[in-house]
């Protein structure tokens, strides 16, 4: 596990969701290209988003705005981290990039945490990945050192941009390679504590004024943290702007735990006002969850109940984000006050932390979390579908048109007061606020239309206008069920996992968030009823007989008749050739016909 998920803090989030895939409709690839799945070498199913979604996809090619997600190679889907070859790496970081292009991301970047072999090899295999795809996913190293000496540090980072920075999947701008860091203000300390501008210095000395002196010009975006060590006011941004000088092009922060809610999104914007008032660039951040400390929170692999805890094996802290709520309020600070030049999703697999990669459930995953039990990682394909709309909004400066009813919900699948039966450790504990038992709903809608919550017992409805919209309904323990509803009939339903009334661990901070979606081809279906309807009355006139009443679409599709029903569709082509219908058992089913001077008339 990496060494940021004991530093920093981690999200275990989940959306369940199969949709889309407009990203990769505006990298340029061919149709045959999207469809080639590079997976399956791997054993790795096709994870990636469909290509049709619920908003139509820009047909103008994109601006110059990309959008990464930061990737934990130490994390990533081998049969074993140490063991595996550049080969191996290789197969599964293409079926990986594909995932990513599917939700429109344009690359990863790459956390370096360590000097070793192992890195060195995940590294290669990227770029080999990326080039062999040839699709134009770029790559960036964000250098993230925990163990290695300062000297250490230094070396590789001149290794790796020696190798790497002239690389055709390297992301530039400018022609300069685009480089970060995480915390690189803490990486000298002073009296046990971090030191700011003693690390800008070091920077300057031993990475911006080498690689000039070696012909490269750094294109540097570090994610640090004086603004938060300081309490996040305008004098820590000023100071740290100041210190790193023409060393930085611009900042970035990792800013997950308070964000969107407990201030984060405050601190957020007055960074981005102030870099952009000094002509620096600026790189956001956006996220759904944040759980810290997942990885002691959930020692799912090797905890199991009635084993004695350790000191250590202690339960982290959970950061609520608020389903699609909070998803939508970092992209619309996003895009009307940030602008960034750069957003950076948070984290594509740091699977202690905060993850997005649409696999279905990690168990059947390979990769680190291959012991967790079957059902504790979630899918995260409903964020990545949600976050496709808001990543096309931000490149291209155009609010999507919504073009198929969709509900979206997000919750934790218990209420976070509730005591695990065979857990000893203390609770998770809550982070920031506001925090709630809540089901959070999103509706994206081509017209209003009634959104239908059944949790437990308890219903709730819901009038939701055209357009997209955020509703928080509490929640009860037992069955969770939604639908959409327009002119009284309903046009999606689906069922989440029930929410537990007891849980035998304190882990179970997991929200599940899945998309209900008016398919075309499920609206297709009710289109091709109707006029089959339509066409049965009229081959009934043909006969002389009368429609009584109005067809029940739901029992008709069935072949069934409620009182009164026509029979189902192929009832009066039969009923011409002399077949009779009886209901039999709610169903009609046809009989011989007994009247010999029929059977004699039709020869």
């Amino acid at each position: 596990m990496p060494r940021s998920t004991h530093r920093r803090h981690g999200a275990i989030g989940a959306l369940l969701l199969v949709m889309a895939m407009v990203g990769l409709a505006r990298t340029g690839l061919s149709a045959a290209e999207r469809t080639a799945w590079r997976g399956e070498a791997a054993g790795i199913p096709d994870y990636r988003l469909a290509e049709q979604t619920f908003f139509a996809p820009a047909e103008a090619g994109r601006n110059a705005r990309q959008v990464f997600a930061w990737y934990m190679p130490c994390t990533a889907v081998f049969p074993s981290w140490d063991a595996a070859s550049v080969e191996q790496r290789e197969a599964n970081f293409l079926a990986e990039i594909q995932m990513a292009q599917s939700m429109g991301i344009d690359g990863f970047g790459l956390d370096i945490m360590d000097t070793n072999e192992n890195y060195h090899r995940s590294v290669e295999a990227m770029f080999r990945a990326a080039k062999q795809l040839g699709t134009g996913f770029k790559l960036l190293f964000v250098f993230d050192y925990g163990r290695p000496s300062l000297d250490e540090r230094a070396a590789d980072i001149a290794l790796l941009l020696r190798q790497y920075a002239g690389h055709e999947a390297y992301a530039t701008v400018d022609g300069r390679p685009l480089v970060s860091a995480y915390a690189p203000d803490g990486w000298v300390t002073e009296d046990g504590k971090p030191a700011p501008a003693a690390s800008a210095r070091w920077w300057r000395e031993h990475v911006t004024l080498p690689s000039r002196a070696a012909g490269r010009e750094l294109c540097c975006v570090p994610a640090t943290f004086r603004q938060i060590w300081s309490g996040g006011g305008q004098a820590a941004v000023d100071d740290e702007i100041a210190a790193w000088g023409d060393a930085i092009d611009g900042l970035s922060m990792w800013q997950i735990q308070l964000s969107p809610v407990g201030g984060g999104l405050t601190v957020l914007e007055r960074q981005a006002k102030t870099l952009h008032a000094a002509g620096k660039a600026w790189m956001a951040t956006v996220a759904l969850q944040y759980w810290c400390g997942a990885s002691q929170s959930v020692p799912s692999w090797y905890w199991r109940p009635g084993q004695a805890s350790t000191p250590t094996c202690v339960n982290g802290t959970y950061f609520e984000h608020q389903g699609g709520q909070g998803l939508d309020a970092q992209w619309r600070s996003v895009l009307d006050v940030q602008r960034p030049e750069w957003v950076m999703l948070l984290t594509w697999n740091d699977y202690n932390e905060s993850y997005i990669v649409p696999v279905d459930d990690l168990r059947r995953y390979r990769n680190g979390t291959a012991q967790a039990p079957l059902g504790w990682y979630k899918s995260m394909a409903g964020l990545d579908e949600l976050n496709r709309y808001y990543i096309q909004w931000y490149k291209t400066g155009v609010q999507p048109t919504i073009t198929t009813d969709t509900l979206f919900y997000a919750y934790r699948t218990h209420g976070h007061a509730l005591a695990p039966t065979a857990d000893p450790r203390s609770p998770v504990k809550i982070g920031n606020g506001p925090f709630a038992d809540s089901l959070y709903l999103t509706t994206a809608l081509t017209a209003p239309a009634r959104v239908v919550v059944n949790s437990g017992s308890v219903q709730v409805l819901h009038q939701a206008p055209a357009g997209i919209h955020h509703y928080a309904v509490p929640f009860h323990a037992g069955r969770q069920s939604f639908s959409l509803r327009r002119d009284d009939v309903e046009i999606a339903q689906g069922e989440g996992e029930p929410i537990a009334e007891r849980i035998d661990r304190a882990g179970r901070y997991l929200h599940q968030c899945r998309r209900l979606v008016a398919e075309q081809r499920w609206r297709g279906r009710r289109l091709v009823q109707r006029r089959r309807e339509w066409r049965h009355a009229r081959r009934l006139r043909r006969c002389g007989r009368e429609q009584v009443g109005q067809p029940d679409s739901r029992r008709h599709r069935a072949g069934r008749l409620a009182g009164g029903h026509l029979p189902p569709a192929r009832a009066p082509r039969a009923a011409r050739r002399g077949h009779a219908f009886v209901a039999h058992g709610g169903r009609w089913r046809r009989t011989h016909d007994r009247d010999p001077a029929r059977r004699q008339a039709r020869g």
